[in-house]
């Protein structure tokens, strides 16, 4: 079965990993779809589209590469930190089944495309509980996040998430705040160089000033299967969130907190989707990754009921792989 599967990590379980990444992605190749738009926030993220073509084949293998390694880094990241065993892959089977839908949001998209850049961030700020001296790896977050809102803008949720570190981990200073604005002044004075010099800079600001004032209506333009696989995400995130409240006493102290941070990274993941809701298919990626965290966390640490967790996995799945065969459209 699948989770049994992937609680080991040998050549046979990363050969089943690209498999069943594959199966998801093929129907990509055979429909063309709008490159997704955004707006002038996200500069880094128009010159990578620039590079690569919209909708270009070479694209779409790429983002699938991308995909693949970020999975793998996830997986890395999450055992490094104990919240996942050793020697396991279910961190990077639930990485690519939630972030493998629906057909528009494959290939070269904001989010995909910043998701390495953000689970690395992501790994530094959980680098820093326990450590006297956590500078580096406070500005290597800081900068890699700047790097990432970039490419796809509401990634700034992680300074929030980092000043939260700062609080759950017990290591707040005024030098340490001093340290993360460096890394955000780092990447941003450039960019404000760049818009100064081209005489840009005050339609800049208001561009920023306009995102973050304006909320867009909704949209829904997806297809009610596509809604019912959201659905059943939902529902293990949920049974995940009781799990890891109900185990939090039974952990140590470490995982204890860094697994509290992936909730918060949810949350305001989450909240993000506000300011997202006409670009629903490709906002909600983002708050995948930190609820691949809790599902995995989940899957992983589950022994009773295991049957039925199998076969709700490879349901979720497979309901994935109809919607984006017959029911995705771009």
């Amino acid at each position: 079965m699948l989770i049994r599967a992937f609680k080991s990590s040998f050549y046979a379980q990363y050969l089943l990993l690209i498999a069943l990444a594959a199966g998801l992605w093929v129907p990509r190749l055979f429909h063309t779809c709008s490159t997704v738009e955004v707006g002038r926030e996200s500069p880094l993220f128009s010159l990578i589209v620039g590079i690569a073509g919209p909708d270009s084949i070479v694209g779409i293998i790429l983002s699938f590469f991308l995909l693949l390694i970020t999975a793998w880094l996830f997986n890395f990241f999450l055992i490094r930190h104990e919240i996942l065993p050793k020697n396991t892959l279910i961190g990077a089977i639930v990485f690519v089944i939630l972030m493998s839908h629906p057909l528009v949001a494959l290939g070269i998209n904001p989010v995909l495309t910043s998701a390495l850049i953000i689970v690395l961030a992501f790994d530094r700020m959980l680098n820093t509980y326990g450590k006297a001296d956590p500078t580096q790896d406070v500005f290597s977050a800081t900068f890699l996040a700047s790097l990432a809102s970039l490419i796809y803008f509401p990634s700034a949720i992680l300074f929030v998430l980092l000043l939260l570190s700062f609080m759950l981990f017990g290591n707040f200073s005024l030098r340490i705040l001093m340290i993360a604005l460096s890394g955000i002044v780092a990447v941003y004075l450039y960019l404000l160089v760049i818009y100064f010099l081209n005489d840009d800079l005050e339609q800049q600001y208001s561009i920023y000033a306009e995102w973050i004032k304006t909320m867009p209506e909704a949209v829904f333009p997806l297809h009610w299967m596509i809604y019912t696989a959201y659905g059943m995400i939902i529902l293990l995130f949920i049974a995940g969130l009781l799990y890891v409240f109900s185990h939090l006493n039974e952990w140590n102290i470490s995982v204890r907190k860094k697994t509290l941070m992936s909730m918060y990274f949810a949350l305001l993941s989450i909240l993000t989707l506000f300011y997202e809701r006409d670009n629903l298919p490709v906002a909600i990626l983002l708050a995948m990754i930190p609820i691949s965290v809790i599902i995995a966390a989940y899957l992983a640490g589950r022994r009773k009921n295991l049957f039925w967790l199998e076969v709700y996995v490879i349901l979720l799945y497979c309901l994935s792989l109809v919607n984006n065969i017959f029911f995705s459209t771009c």
